[in-house]
């Protein structure tokens, strides 16, 4: 394999589903013999598990008892999720009345056999142990919560279940400390992960790399003298720096590579065992770059201590493995199955990748697994350390090292390992029955999670989710009524009996709107030759840009209605064919369309690459609408010897006036539109973005779109409003500011003849409202994204942040430090993460406000020096906290964040500020709380709501964008009400009876 992994390695990920498990299920070539023997040896360990049911862990009985089959489990999830952080008592309560609210609590009093479980205990978790055995908390849990705050107090019916949760999480957490895990390992060796999710700012990154600094020091302490080998640390690259990502290589590798090269010198010295955790399919070819230079680094090389997680849900695991092989020296690697999975259904759906980055069926995932296994077994280097907690994977290890794979390793050359809290019973098992831990068997290591119970959020309800799922081995194996033959089912029969072809409910990402349209494609960020290719390609652009000119409104109008009878005299299903070619010419001048919005509207390449997806994906969605609506006249009820119909018609010449800030996406959403509905369009657009615009046209035309159906008015404002003005116009869409709009309402109010219709889409003074229940790191990915991403120049932005008190300080301390991980600079950089600002005006409207808050600024991004000379205008993204919305008069479009706090009972208050402000576009909402949410929607009134996630980004017939008040006059663009508003609608009703009577009546049967 080359010296580079990643070209085989991404080979391997581009292999279609259905061949890559053909490869794999080949490479086992197992014989029924053998197969036979692993099903009837795990039949054998589940028995001998199900015969020792007493003795389960709380963890085995939770997932059994609640998993995520019924209302209860997931109540209990999210509780769980979030109580430990909430530092108010009140919407602590809150969140505790609401999910105690939902499931029929009564029906799992009294089914468990366990002390923590059973009925009186169960009622002691709910409790604190004051309520008695059967009471029935279903009911009237408000009521329910204040007879127990009654009984005991607020804050001790609050501490019962705080104390509840510590009890679960502490099932999943080795200790609180590395002192504490160390005193609770009982002799067992362990691979100690220093609990947290990735760092979002440098203070971050510094307190895990300390934190993994002493583990190491602390467990090189615990080895020396112990009798078992030797325990290691597990740490993850997402905790050492804040923006370990694809596009920030560069970065990255430059400063942890030297960090992350020092904690293994010291694990190397001390001889305490250090393996890189596995993250996203996307931070994979990162991870191996710099796994690359640990294991090249001089006092490195030989050292057998040095190991990398690899997950076998992935396609690429075998090329991975292959290529560890090929650096020729000891190393572990500790196999796992994989976390995010879920996660990575979803990214590639949204992101448009060619295919998934895992495996759509457990079973394919199992089989994977099976041969990565095989695989690690032959290897010279390579010392396998199996992570599962199935007995079947088990078993098929086991027969694979026994039964031999070429020179395989004996059972001392490899290891298994389980998480701390789980799979406890099944290794029991297993040593019992002399499979694990006896002279010349594997040992068994435990994965042991380290750190604060509050910290633990995230790694919690993946783990929860991963293994309380039904189809899950650790929720079925001891649960009797599910047939010992099913536990065990063998995963080769499985692939094999499908033929290794992908789940029928997860589509390919293309297919995920079919058969209405196919998804826009785009491209996989954590593929470094297709970033790499992309952005070559975009720099070979030498499409010339030209200069906004004047144009003969009066010529382009007459051309277009002209043009207007023949295109809508086109048949619905012809120019839905036209606007799919369209879509399909955008999708191939992918790198064009990257340079030209770098070079004409600084746009990033990831703002780049979204919106051309976003316009192709209007041309057919609207392509979609336009058949299924404009085909055929649509019947309407009536009376007997009458035929009603009703048919949607074009209306003429459209105007379509267009914005600077999404100059591709916008511009052929309004005229994909018009056309759609069969009009002919004279499209303005910003005079800031000329070339992109005519770039468009081109490709339209070239698509089969009449060259006089669409012209292009040059000229800025004075050619729109010169369109408005026109007679010859049949309606006008426009989006961009309130002013603008309101000049144009004005202007068409103005006009004689017939009246025509205005769509407008405008701006929007955007809040996000964070309570004390919602996951702060989540927040400020989320916050980050919907303020700085395209320089803050998107109607849909975060204007104003609104952080409930408690959690202020902490949420403002992790933005800022989020904000200063940010790389303000040139679009067409991939690492760039805010651009410029469209011209001096705009720049100039950002600074006038900045230096009106200048007393109030909380932090500005550092603007670099060279920046300066290359023509574009940097507003540094900036924060600013505020009192209220109320002291902002506008929307100011660019980087600025604006940060209010309030306390819990203001929060009405707050929201009627919010609503009164007179805007409607975007509204986020971060709360673990269905009801607040809720009540927040009741009162603020947006056109689009986001919960729990970024407020950007609307996808096209996903997201149907558009707001109301100030904010627009609908309908919503990329939604089903949108190209109605583009047509006139004809009933037609015929007489039926008029010619000989009434043959309907005539015909009907006794």
């Amino acid at each position: 394999m080359a010296a580079d992994p990643w070209g085989a390695i991404a080979s391997a990920g581009r292999q279609p589903e259905q061949d890559a498990v053909r490869a794999r299920l080949g490479e086992l070539s197992l014989s029924p013999a053998r197969r036979g023997r692993i099903s009837e040896r795990a039949r054998r360990l589940v028995a001998g598990c199900r015969r020792r049911a007493s003795e389960r862990s709380i963890l085995d009985l939770f997932l059994q008892e609640f998993g995520l089959s019924n209302e209860e489990g997931v109540a209990l999830l999210c509780i769980s999720e979030a109580l430990l952080r909430i530092p108010d008592d009140a919407t602590a309560e809150a969140l505790i009345a609401e999910k105690l609210a939902s499931g029929n609590w009564a029906s799992h009093l009294g089914r468990s056999e366990s002390v923590f479980l059973n009925a009186s205990t169960w009622a002691l978790m709910l409790t604190g142990g004051v309520i008695g055995l059967g009471e029935d908390v279903t009911g009237d849990v408000r009521g329910w919560i204040a007879r127990l705050a009654g009984r005991l107090g607020e804050s001790a019916a609050r501490a019962a279940m705080a104390a509840a949760v510590r009890i679960l999480a502490s099932e999943f957490v080795r200790g609180r400390t590395i002192e504490e895990a160390l005193q609770r390992s009982a002799g067992e060796p362990a691979s100690y992960d220093m609990l947290g999710e990735g760092a979002r700012t440098f203070e971050d990154a510094a307190h895990y790399a300390d934190a993994y600094r002493h583990a190491i020091s602390a467990v090189a302490a615990a080895n020396r003298g112990a009798s078992t080998p030797p325990s290691g640390v597990s740490i993850k690259l997402s905790a050492l720096h804040p923006r370990y990502e694809p596009l920030q290589r560069r970065r990255v590798l430059d400063e942890l590579g030297g960090a992350l090269l020092a904690l293994a010198q010291e694990a190397a010295a001390a001889d305490v065992p250090l393996t890189i955790d596995a993250e996203e399919a996307e931070r994979l070819e990162l991870s191996l770059a710099l796994f690359k230079r640990l294991a090249n680094a001089p006092g490195l090389r030989s050292w057998p201590g040095l190991g990398l997680a690899v997950q076998a849900y992935s396609p690429r695991a075998v090329a991975v493995i292959d290529w560890l092989e090929s650096l020729g020296r000891p190393l572990v690697v500790r196999l796992v199955k994989g976390a995010y999975w879920d996660t990575e259904i979803k990214r590639a759906q949204v992101e448009g990748l060619a295919g998934y980055p895992v495996y759509t069926r457990k079973a394919f995932t199992d089989v994977a697994y099976l041969a990565c296994a095989a695989r690690l077994l032959r290897a010279a280097n390579l010392r396998p350390q199996f992570a599962t907690h199935n007995a079947h994977t088990v078993a098929a290890v086991l027969e694979l090292a026994e039964a031999g794979v070429g020179e395989a390793k004996s059972g001392a050359g490899f290891e298994f390992q389980r998480l701390h809290g789980m799979g406890e019973l099944l290794y029991d098992e297993l040593r019992r029955q002399g499979e694990v831990g006896a002279p010349g068997r594997p040992l068994v290591r435990v994965y042991a999670p380290v750190g604060a119970h509050k910290d633990l959020l995230a790694y919690l309800v993946r783990r929860l989710l991963e293994n309380g799922a039904n189809s899950s081995f650790v929720n079925r194996f001891l649960d009797d009524a599910v047939p010992l033959a099913e536990v065990v089912r063998d995963p080769i029969a499985q692939a094999l009996a499908c033929d290794g072809a992908p789940h029928p409910h997860i589509p390919l990402p293309a297919d995920l709107f079919a058969p209405e349209r196919r998804n826009s494609a785009g491209v996989d960020i954590g593929d470094r030759e297709a970033v790499n290719a992309l952005v070559e390609a975009a720099m070979q652009d030498e499409t010339p840009l030209i200069q906004d000119q004047d144009a003969c409104v009066d010529t382009l109008v007459a051309a277009a209605r002209a043009a207007f009878q023949a295109w809508e005299g086109t048949r619905a299903q012809d120019r839905r064919a036209v606007l799919a070619r369209v879509a399909d010419r955008i999708e191939a001048n992918l790198p064009r369309f990257v340079a030209l919005l770098a070079r004409e509207a600084g746009k990033t390449l990831g703002d780049a690459v979204a919106e051309v997806r976003e316009a192709a994906d209007f041309c057919r969605y609207y392509g979609a609408e336009c058949e299924r609506l404009f085909s055929a006249p649509s019947p309407l009820p009536g009376p007997t010897g009458e035929l009603n119909t009703l048919c949607l018609r074009g209306r003429g010449v459209f105007a379509c006036i267009s914005p600077w800030n999404f100059p591709l996406a916008i511009f052929t959403g309004q005229i994909a539109a018009a056309l759609a509905a069969g009009n002919t369009v004279v499209a303005a657009p910003a005079p800031q973005t000329p070339t992109i615009a005519a770039t468009v046209v081109e490709l339209m035309c070239a698509s089969g779109v009449p060259r006089d159906a669409v012209g292009l008015a040059f000229g800025g404002p004075v050619a729109g409003a010169a369109l408005v003005a026109h007679p010859g116009i049949a309606g006008v869409a426009f989006t961009g500011s309130s002013a603008t709009a309101k000049r144009i309402e004005r202007a068409l109010a103005a006009k004689d003849g017939a009246i025509v219709p205005f769509i407008a889409e405008t701006g929007g003074l955007n809040a996000m409202i964070v309570d004390s229940t919602a996951l702060l790191e989540q927040v400020v990915d989320d916050v980050v994204a919907s303020a700085f991403r395209s320089a803050g120049q998107r109607c849909s932005a975060l204007r104003v942040l609104y952080a409930q008190e408690e959690i202020a300080d902490q949420l403002l301390r992790m933005l800022l430090g989020a904000m200063r991980a940010l790389i303000v600079g040139d679009p067409a950089d991939p690492a760039t993460d805010v651009g410029p600002v469209i011209d001096e005006a705009a720049h100039q409207r950002l600074a006038s406000h900045i230096d009106a808050m200048r007393g109030k600024i909380r932090y500005q991004c550092p603007l670099p020096e060279a920046l300066a000379a290359d023509g574009w205008r940097f507003c540094r993204p900036t924060l600013i906290e505020i009192d209220s919305i109320g002291q902002l008069d506008a929307e100011h479009f660019g980087p600025i964040l604006h940060f209010a706090r309030f306390q819990a009972a203001e929060l009405p208050t707050a929201l009627l500020e919010i609503q009164n402000a007179g805007y409607g576009l975007t509204l986020g909402i971060h709360s673990r709380m269905q009801r607040r949410a809720e009540d927040v929607m009741a009162v603020v009134k947006a056109g689009n709501t986001y919960v729990n996630r970024d407020i950007v980004g609307a996808v096209v017939g996903v997201q149907p964008f558009g707001g109301e008040g100030l904010s627009g006059t609908g309908p919503k663009a990329g939604g089903p009400h949108y190209l109605p508003r583009f047509a006139v609608e004809r009933c037609v009703t015929w007489n039926t009876a008029a010619t000989g009577g009434n043959a309907e009546l005539l015909r009907l049967q006794e």
